[in-house]
């Protein structure tokens, strides 16, 4: 692939993501929803577990095509601007759901906060190698070095190392080093140091885009690779458990391995797929998956509002759905199907407007 060129089976991997994305954050009831999409408590791996990694993945495989296009010079200013817009916008969006002024009350940590530093990482590894050893490298060594001190470093208050919930070294950062709201009280999904391994999602993605630029790759040996990822994470498992909230290492590599096998079974079905309706539709929400993300946080900073009676949108409006006679879980993936269609439903109009946020 020439550096530069843009790959429409990864631009429809990341809509088909990001829209099931949507369907995990606005079900009807989350402790109604059908096991799959809902995320696991603690340990273990669900579809809601693999969006987000999967995210991060597609995020360093479009990196190199975007920073390497002979068209357009390397900026630090451009590079910096963007990761700080992303960042900003992730905090706009935490604020309009959650309104306030109180420093205690602001989470500065989120979903696209983290996106905005894997896209840094990203970004100064293309520009510091032109080959795929630094971001392997890397990525090795952030494993290694999250993995030692999740298993052998305990709490600096005094506690041992533990993968408990907000216990170990992990609680004791996010507890003591995260500004303003901790999410879960004593830990944080989007915590300090399972930032780490989630740029390793991001920098494998790196290496694999390079590689392909530089000597191509068939979709078998894609798959291959994914198959391989997910093998050596499993066999990480009897230490480090899957676990998105702690981000493991096996979690890590099980996530990406896995996004790079879907990648290739789409990529290599693009030749016949490539034209149909659907994919076109999908590659639209792909090019605008950053403005789709943001429209269903918009949604989601409505429905939340309450009513003159005390009660929230989100529940008035999802008890109508169940007094229909639909079960629980049923009515709840009915929710969040039309939240999702509303969301895309906007783009089209959004996109004649102009008003497509590219950041």
């Amino acid at each position: 692939m020439a550096r530069g060129a843009r790959d429409l089976s990864l631009d429809s991997f990341r809509g088909l993501d990001v829209l099931v994305m949507i369907l995990v954050n606005v079900q009807g009831n989350g402790a109604a929803a059908y096991p799959f999409i809902k995320h696991a408590e603690w340990n273990g791996v669900t579809l809601a577990d693999l969006v987000f990694p999967v995210f991060l993945l597609i995020l360093g495989l479009s990196a190199p095509l975007a920073l390497d296009r002979a068209d357009r010079p390397w900026s630090w200013p451009a590079v910096l601007k963007r990761s700080g817009l992303l960042f900003a916008i992730g905090m706009a969006l935490t604020m309009a759901i959650h309104p306030t002024l109180d420093p205690a009350l602001i989470r500065w940590t989120g979903v696209l906060q983290r996106i905005a530093i894997a896209y840094l990482a990203c970004a100064i590894v293309i520009r510091f190698s032109k080959g795929i050893g630094l971001a392997v490298a890397l990525s090795v060594a952030l494993l290694a070095f999250q993995s030692y001190l999740l298993l052998c470093i305990g709490s600096p208050a005094g506690g041992p190392p533990s993968l408990e919930p907000g216990m170990g070294i992990s609680g004791w950062l996010d507890q003591n080093f995260i500004p303003g709201k901790v999410l879960r009280t004593t830990w944080e999904p989007e915590g300090i140091l399972s930032t780490l391994p989630a740029l390793v999602n991001a920098l494998i993605g790196v290496a694999v885009m390079r590689r392909i630029q530089a000597k191509g790759m068939g979709n078998a040996r894609l798959g291959a690779i994914g198959a391989g990822l997910v093998a050596v994470g499993l066999a990480l498992t009897p230490w480090l458990p899957l676990n998105k909230n702690l981000w493991t290492a096996s979690f890590t590599l099980v996530t990406s391995g896995a996004g790079l096998a879907c990648w290739a079974l789409l990529r290599g079905a693009w030749p016949n797929f490539g034209s149909k309706p659907v994919a076109r539709w999908s590659v639209s929400l792909g090019q605008a998956a950053l403005t789709l993300y943001v429209v269903h946080h918009v949604l989601l900073a409505l429905i939340v509002r309450k009513l003159p009676s005390g009660e929230r949108i989100w529940e008035v409006t999802y008890r109508a759905l169940t007094a229909t006679g639909l079960s629980p879980a049923l009515a709840s993936m009915l929710y969040a199907t039309i939240a999702a269609a509303i969301s895309c439903a906007v783009l089209p109009w959004l996109k004649r407007r102009g008003w497509i946020l590219k950041v």
